[in-house]
């Protein structure tokens, strides 16, 4: 019986073609899942649809337990490996009434396209790194719209009350206004009972769909950077470091050479 090590497991759980193969399995179980939503489809080919799964499930947790074995406690210290684990526990639950909604999150499983591939793990750090500034900004966005819905109501609500008849559709119509869908049919008719309403609809817009949505995306934008930046950082130390034991190792073979010249000078000197 052979017994893989773990030094052989880790190199193959890093190896290329183990990730294209985790990556295939990704891919099939999308379609899978994708066909499993069309009822002929499943009246049709249900059992091999069953088939696919249960081989999708089968590979899945054979990839996690691997992983588990090649890198030992270290396994746990990274946050993707537990994320891969409450997908991977979500699509071996038994299809039962009382574990439906938990089967429904097999859907998770085209989510681990992230964990695979390093550049959409890089992105998805970026936006976790952009939180704060995310936050901040929404938070300002919120208050636009309330403060928008509120004044939205107190002015219009008798020239459109479909619209702003009250705080809860005023908050919906400011909404499809910020994201500048189809205000122009909203603005119209209350222009025609009050031809100043265009100021507030303009300064709405600037200061939502304008400022705020794009000082959103500059963040994120932001976050991307240094996120990029960190890794070229990261490359770039890793570079020095080589090069620098590159050099410290020619000095100290040019010291040793040095050396030995003078050993032999002193020799010489003392048969001399």
């Amino acid at each position: 019986m052979v017994v893989l090590s773990r030094a052989r497991a880790g190199a193959v759980v890093e190896s290329d073609l183990f990730q294209r193969t985790v990556l295939c399995v990704i891919l099939v179980n999308a379609v899978a899942l994708g066909l499993e939503t069309s009822p002929s489809v499943v009246a049709r080919y249900g059992t091999l649809l069953d088939l696919v799964e249960a081989l999708v499930v089968t590979a899945f947790s054979c990839e996690v337990l691997l992983r588990l074995y090649a890198r030992g406690r270290a396994f746990f210290r990274d946050p993707w490996n537990w994320f891969d684990l409450v997908v991977v526990s979500t699509a071996i639950i038994p299809a039962t009434n009382v574990f439906s909604v938990l089967r429904m999150l097999r859907i998770l499983g085209l989510a681990r396209l992230v964990s695979v591939v390093s550049s959409l793990r890089r992105v998805v750090s970026a936006m976790l790194a952009a939180i704060p500034g995310i936050g901040s900004t929404i938070a300002m966005l919120v208050v636009a719209l309330y403060s928008g819905a509120l004044l939205g109501t107190q002015l219009f609500r008798d020239a459109a009350p479909e619209y702003f008849g009250d705080l809860e559709h005023s908050l919906f119509t400011m909404f499809e206004i910020m994201t500048v869908e189809n205000w122009p049919s909203v603005a119209g008719p209350i222009m025609e009972k009050h031809p100043t309403a265009w100021l507030f609809f303009v300064a709405y817009i600037v200061l939502t769909a304008f400022i705020l949505l794009n000082l959103l995306i500059g963040v994120i934008v932001s976050a991307m950077e240094i996120e990029l930046n960190r890794d070229r950082w990261q490359a770039d130390q890793e570079l020095e470091r080589i090069q620098h034991e590159a050099v410290m190792a020619e000095l100290q073979h040019l010291r040793a050479a040095v050396t030995r010249l003078e050993e032999r000078a002193a020799h010489q000197d003392a048969g001399v």
